[in-house]
């Protein structure tokens, strides 16, 4: 009895201490789920949990990456793991969406509007029933801390991305 409490301490001691990192660590470990398993596991391993547990705890870290990258088998895996087979509902909750939108929005390309819109498409078609207005007006403040976040932990000076990307969200809620 005494292991078994000492293991889940362990395991929630080693999560706390990744918790900084999981932004790259997770997404490292989730990227290739269905073509080089044994990093999700091995991490799930070391978390001493599941790795559906391991994809439901992460998910807002991983999730901005996989839709950027339209990974729409691994955001299934995702929907599974949170015994949910809609990936829209998975994308358009808070904690999830508001890291997607931020992350979307930092990218450097001709149409942010377009091109968020054609990413959100990709991987769940139910977000044609949604205009990227929309999306954006659920969580503002938050999508402008995220993206304040960005470009205080990017490399090239912030400031001329955090003008571009703020005025890209007030543009898009005007």
């Amino acid at each position: 009895m005494k292991i078994s409490k000492l293991a889940k301490s362990r395991g929630a001691t080693v999560q706390r201490m990744f918790n900084p990192f999981w932004d790259s660590i997770a997404v490292n470990a989730v990227k290739d789920l269905l073509v080089r398993p044994q990093t999700s596991q091995l991490m799930s391993d070391l978390l001493e949990m599941s790795v559906p547990d391991f994809l439901a705890l992460t998910q807002s870290y991983t999730l901005p990456w996989l839709v950027m990258h339209k990974k729409t088998d691994v955001i299934k895996r995702i929907s599974h793991a949170r015994k949910d087979d809609d990936c829209l509902k998975v994308c358009l909750e808070i904690s999830n969406l508001v890291p997607i939108l931020a992350k979307l929005l930092q990218q450097e390309v001709p149409d942010t509007g377009q091109y968020v819109m054609r990413l959100l498409l990709a991987v769940a078609p139910g977000f044609k029933d949604f205009g990227l207005t929309d999306l954006l007006r659920m969580e503002p403040a938050s999508i402008a801390l995220h993206l304040l976040k960005a470009a205080g932990e990017s490399d090239d000076e912030p400031k001329p991305k955090v003008f571009n990307h703020s005025r890209n969200l007030y543009l898009f809620l005007c």
